[in-house]
């Protein structure tokens, strides 16, 4: 596994780069810069006014601080101004909007784990993104919205790239998880009672790589990188972006990062939440 420092545009094949396990780190995207603005410029709007940010736990008993969470993740993800910024890093890396589709974009909101570790806060176990049955193209991208230490950030175990982990994703359908159990996270304040694919092993952490990065410092690397939550025992709330891209023609003739283990049956049951980059309409599959 290679680490390229602020070399995305630079890479004209950082598509195989990101397939074969490679992760980017770029610091200096203006998109990722205004992306995380905006998030922030959301957050307070959603805490009414509250400009303390990584406080918020400690301002509020959990029931009202998972209300207004699930009112922020709302109205991040559902607005415009996030799909442009999107488009906005398309162009800003150099590649064409319109051979890319991308997922909605996520904001995350990871308290102390004592006060909060599950529904809207879910802290995820070791996974990879295909175990919820996404496509081996998937490229994913992540980024803290306010300076972080590595007790508070993500893992990824690079280790695992090729190395296959026993898991439950077999067990676990996409199409139930949107139609059933993803709107119920606002119930769930002290333990996850939502089923999510699991390891069934014992992970090594010898190779889990924390990047302590500032805000819009993005992440770019593979969905079927085995990656997870650190659990936050700071007492500072931490804010995070993401969303993830994939290639037209890529997903179209299924070229991308190796599955050693994954098998949901239910892949690709998603893509009805994803959108053409050039021109947000809804993607309707690939037409054969």
């Amino acid at each position: 596994m290679n680490l390229y420092i602020n070399q995305l545009q630079k890479k004209a094949d950082f598509k195989e780069a990101i397939y074969a396990g490679d992760i980017f780190l770029n610091t200096e995207l203006r998109a990722a810069k205004a992306l995380c603005a905006f998030a922030q410029e959301s957050i307070t709007a959603a805490f009414d006014g509250e400009t303390n940010h990584q406080a918020l736990h400690t301002l509020m008993p959990v029931e009202e601080f998972v209300v207004l969470v699930t009112r922020l993740k709302g109205q991040f993800t559902n607005s415009l101004r996030a799909k442009e910024l999107i488009l906005s890093f398309i162009d800003e890396i150099g590649v064409d909007p319109h051979e890319y589709i991308f997922d909605v974009p996520r904001i995350r909101v990871v308290p102390n784990y004592e006060y909060l570790h599950a529904g809207v806060s879910y802290a995820y176990k070791p996974h990879r993104d295909t175990w919820y049955g996404s496509v081996d193209c998937q490229i994913n991208t992540w980024m803290p919205v306010h300076t972080i230490s590595p007790d508070q950030t993500m893992m990824i175990n690079g280790g695992y790239f090729d190395v296959p982990v026993k898991n439950t994703s077999s067990e676990w359908s996409l199409n139930d998880w949107i139609s059933n159990q993803r709107h119920k996270a606002k119930d769930n304040l002290k333990e996850e009672a939502r089923v999510h694919p699991v390891p069934l092993e014992a992970i090594n952490s010898a190779s889990e790589v924390r990047v302590a990065g500032n805000s819009g410092d993005m992440l770019i690397f593979s969905g079927s990188h085995l990656h997870g939550t650190v659990p936050n025992h700071t007492q500072q709330t931490r804010f995070s972006v993401d969303f993830r891209l994939m290639h037209l023609d890529d997903l179209k003739h299924q070229r991308g990062a190796i599955n050693v283990d994954s098998a949901c049956p239910d892949v690709g049951a998603g893509f009805k939440d994803y959108f053409h980059a050039h021109d947000f309409s809804n993607f309707q599959g690939i037409q054969q």
